[in-house]
């Protein structure tokens, strides 16, 4: 009688002379003699998430610090904790004798411009006549782009320092230069800081106000890695004693090595009644299910997680993202499906014949 070891090198090696790329083409009968067992992905409650707390903040792009541009004095002040703005309104306004010698250089700049433009076009039109030598020509473009190049850059800083379009137009036709600069909400936002005080010297760069978009708020919070782990991107989640909803987008794997913690991140389908530094409670949604998988579905493959699906005739290779829970099994972020059978035993001999090798290691 033939040992049973010597039976599954016979299969493997008869296998390798009919591999494909793509599939791995093996028989019951064969599945029976490598011990190759599959199992159906699970689709698991979330139960196993309890109520959790996040906390309302301003998204990245919906938080703005205000800081003065130039040096200066702050002179006055619109605005206090708690107020609502509106997108353009004054904040405040910072008295910068740097400012006075902007406006000066900026309007000298431009009569330079309008000058040597004119020039330009003179001389533009004396060439096509040919009564100016390239050499004339060449001066005066090097002139005129000098020229440009000056008034482009002030009109950039004085844009810098909170000048809008109006303020340039207002400054070049009354002629009248002025050390006030307005600084202008950015954006629809309540004030959620304001540390300036009247008569502060101000060397440049200092925070003057902290404002924040009231409708781009998302939800945070540090979870356990036991809460965080039945916890995955793309599940629903629903505010306790509320309708509100909202879809989980990070759930980070770096744990906190001081409060072993995880950061969990979602978005709310809603930002109404949220209000930013709130805490709330949040549970996963009922029939909101999540995929798994027994660790011994994947494998390492060429660096990568993969695991091996039942199809007619043998198995397919497939390339799967997942995260381990604390029960042991991974919940399947993607790449499954809830009807596709996977293996989970016989993984070893599954991999060596990817591998071209007839075996390898689980």
């Amino acid at each position: 009688m033939i040992p049973r070891t010597v039976l599954i090198l016979i299969v493997l090696a008869a296998w390798s002379l009919r591999a494909e790329s793509e599939m791995l083409a093996i028989s019951d009968a064969e599945m029976d003699l490598l011990e190759i067992e599959v199992q159906q992905v699970a689709t698991a409650s979330a139960g196993g998430a309890d109520e959790f707390t996040l906390r309302a903040v301003f998204s990245p792009d919906g938080e703005w610090a205000i800081k003065t541009p130039l040096p200066g004095i702050l002179h006055r002040a619109f605005i206090q904790v708690g107020d609502r703005v509106a997108a353009g309104d004054p904040l405040m306004i910072v008295r910068s004798p740097e400012l006075v010698s902007l406006q000066r250089d900026y309007l000298k700049a431009r009569a330079e411009f309008t000058l040597q433009q004119s020039a330009r076009e003179r001389d533009q039109k004396l060439r096509e006549a040919g009564s100016v030598s390239n050499r004339r020509w060449q001066e005066t473009l090097y002139a005129f782009n000098t020229a440009k190049a000056e008034y482009s850059g002030l009109h950039a800083q004085l844009e810098l320092a909170g000048f809008h379009q109006q303020d340039l137009q207002r400054l070049v036709q009354e002629m009248e230069v002025t050390p006030d600069m307005t600084l202008r909400a950015p954006a629809d936002a309540i004030v959620l800081e304001r540390p300036g005080m009247l008569g502060d010297h101000l060397e440049g760069s200092e925070l003057l106000a902290r404002l924040g978009e009231p409708d781009k708020l998302i939800l945070e919070g540090m979870l356990s890695f036991a809460a965080a782990s039945h916890l995955a991107e793309g599940m629903e989640i629903l505010m306790t004693g509320s309708g509100k909803s909202a879809v989980i987008v990070l759930v980070s794997s770096v744990i906190d090595p001081t409060t072993q913690t995880v950061r969990v991140r979602a978005t709310p389908a809603d930002e109404s009644g949220l209000v930013a530094g709130r805490l709330s409670r949040w549970g996963v949604r009922a029939d909101a299910g999540v995929l798994t998988v027994p660790s011994a579905a994947v494998v390492k493959l060429d660096g990568l997680d993969v695991a091996f699906i039942r199809v007619p005739g043998g198995f397919e290779t497939r390339i799967v993202r997942v995260r381990g829970v604390s029960g042991g099994d991974w919940i399947v972020l993607e790449g499954l499906a809830a009807d596709d059978r996977v293996a989970v035993s016989g993984t070893a001999a599954l991999k060596g014949m990817s591998l071209g090798m007839g075996g390898g290691d689980g």
